[in-house]
């Protein structure tokens, strides 16, 4: 199983119509998989959850999409330079064992150019500091407004070839 994560918490985001796009392509190659929308995981349920025992809605998140999972793809708008603070708060609330072991690609994505080089590059030395292995093609879809269509569809066949290319290696992976 692999779980996808809309790494924001920010109500009809991109992230989500990305997120959505993965799901489709690896479900017409065969590949289980399932979404983690974060904007689906309530602040408090991760609050409660940071200093003690996981409160039991989180604990069945994390059971079922993390620990649960083979694989995670991370689905990452850039955020003032970086990734966004939901999903490092989600992380904080996880035990330090549950993202051990767990292979992983990254997706960034952003309204400038980068495509969110640098929030990536920060969220690969957290999770490899987590014993996470980060597989080596990252995509980087940038001009998010002018890439993606209100439905969710990428409008660049080079974007869409990447796409392709990652998965495909991912799996494998």
């Amino acid at each position: 199983m692999i779980t996808i994560i809309c790494t924001t918490n920010r109500p009809d985001s991109n992230t989500r119509k990305v997120a959505q796009l993965y799901l489709d392509v690896l479900s017409n190659i065969g590949q289980e998989s399932q979404i983690l929308d974060l904007k689906e995981v309530d602040a408090s349920w991760i609050q409660a959850s940071n200093y003690g025992k996981n409160a039991p809605e989180f604990e069945a998140i994390v059971k079922r999409f993390i620990r649960n999972a083979d694989k995670l793809i991370f689905i990452t708008p850039e955020y003032n330079g970086g990734f966004p603070g939901y999903l490092k708060f989600f992380m904080d609330a996880c035990n330090h064992g549950d993202w051990s072991g767990k292979k992983v690609a990254l997706m960034g994505l952003a309204s400038g150019r980068s495509g969110n080089v640098r929030g990536l590059d920060h969220l690969t030395g957290i999770l490899h500091y987590l014993g996470s292995e980060v597989f080596s093609k990252k995509v980087y879809l940038s001009q998010i407004s002018q890439t993606i269509t209100p439905e969710g569809e990428i409008v660049s066949d080079v974007l869409n070839t990447e796409i392709s290319r990652q998965l495909n290696g991912f799996i494998s992976f």
